[in-house]
């Protein structure tokens, strides 16, 4: 993950918008595994005016090699800070303009997602390689974003889950830490 040297602002604005985000439902049926999922339109729709109210944007930069293609995704803000994916690099089913851009769609649909934290209800178009609403990379990034380092997450980690603690459980003291430093700063 990159950012901007500061990110106080945008870290507020995102737990603003997390407080009125819902559940996104899905919206669409893959007719191949006949799984429903929440298309990228849907998501957009439904978080654009949200992202707008707290001076937040999502810019997406589809890339690739001819072989991969590549997906960033960046969260800005008014305030001109940032915060910006890793890549997120897929391999097309095919290599010809139809692959690439349905791969272009499906990336951009879970980096989307990802980026947000969105909860997309049992969206499961990516299958049985679907995860939980709560990821161990939210859950770090999360981490980074209050610590300012991920020095000592291996660690924080192991103890939370050796006492029972969730993803979700961990996602969400992580946020209200975040909110806490928020409102000192």
């Amino acid at each position: 993950m990159m950012r901007s040297e500061s990110i106080a602002k945008i870290t507020q604005a995102l737990v603003n918008f997390h407080s009125e985000i819902k559940s996104i439902s899905n919206d669409a049926v893959n007719p191949h595994f006949k799984s429903k999922y929440t298309t990228l339109d849907h998501m957009i729709d439904h978080t654009k005016p949200i992202l707008s109210k707290h001076g937040l944007a999502v810019i997406q930069f589809p890339g690739g090699d001819g072989e991969r293609i590549t997906i960033k995704t960046l969260i800005s803000h008014v305030s001109g800070e940032w915060i910006e994916s890793e890549p997120l690099t897929l391999k097309p089913a095919k290599t010809d303009p139809q692959g690439a851009g349905s791969a272009i769609t499906y990336g951009r649909r879970y980096s989307y997602a990802a980026a947000l934290s969105l909860s997309l209800g049992d969206d499961d178009d990516g299958n049985a390689a679907s995860q939980p609403k709560t990821t161990m990379a939210v859950v770090k990034s999360k981490y980074q974003l209050g610590k300012g380092s991920l020095d000592g997450f291996e660690e924080w980690a192991k103890k939370m889950t050796a006492e029972g603690q969730s993803l979700e459980q961990m996602d969400e003291m992580l946020t209200k830490a975040l909110m806490k430093k928020e409102r000192k700063e």
